[in-house]
């Protein structure tokens, strides 16, 4: 887990030196936003963050989570993009409960096989819920209090065609948890969604 956290505070360190180093040679386009919306659904795991992300062999439970959202990106360098994600997504099973969360959003347009397009992407944020659900029930009566406010963290994979780029799918784990503890001791709820976004 320690590993895998050093591993994404130098991917972001990185791609922000490349923001700002790469400032002063290409100019950012700010007058032409990027912007999507995307609908995703999925189940939750019982499994850890780093666990989870082996999404073929996890432990998944009855739980489910379905949800939409919104992106804006208003900075690209060359393949990188900087944005912002906002969404609303209902967590259900034998109790329900509402996400809101919402964040910075980083992505790389430089994977291509063809015509197909693989875009890794990143969002980084904060997570509000009106209830816990599954294992994060568990996790949270082991610390002895609710977590309604976490961080929230979005890896993905996204697929694309170059005959139609303002449609995409993906792959993402929809993760909730305290930060090694910075907000609470606590890796809160993990759910695998797939998803279909549209660009404009």
């Amino acid at each position: 887990m320690l590993r895998f956290a050093k591993a994404v505070a130098i991917l972001c360190l990185s791609a922000t030196t490349l923001c700002f180093s790469g400032a002063a040679q290409a100019q950012a386009t700010w007058d032409n936003p990027e912007e999507a919306v995307f609908v995703m659904g999925g189940r939750f795991t019982s499994d850890y963050f780093s666990d989870a992300l082996t999404v073929w062999d996890n432990a998944y439970e009855d739980n489910f989570f379905a949800g939409v959202g919104y992106q804006r990106f208003i900075y690209e360098y060359s393949d990188f993009k900087l944005g912002f994600e906002a969404g609303i997504g209902l967590r259900g099973g034998y109790r329900s409960s509402l996400e809101v969360w919402t964040g910075a959003v980083a992505r790389l347009d430089m994977f291509q096989i063809g015509d197909i397009s693989i875009v890794p992407s990143l969002t980084a944020g904060f997570s509000l819920v009106t209830d816990t659900i599954g294992v994060e029930s568990e996790r949270a009566a082991r610390i002895g209090h609710n977590v309604p406010i976490l961080y929230y963290l979005g890896p993905e994979i996204a697929i694309g065609h170059a005959a139609h780029p303002e449609y995409e799918g993906f792959l993402r784990l929809q993760h909730r948890s305290g930060g090694f503890g910075t907000i609470a001791n606590i890796d809160g709820s993990n759910a695998v969604v797939a998803g279909f976004r549209y660009k404009f």
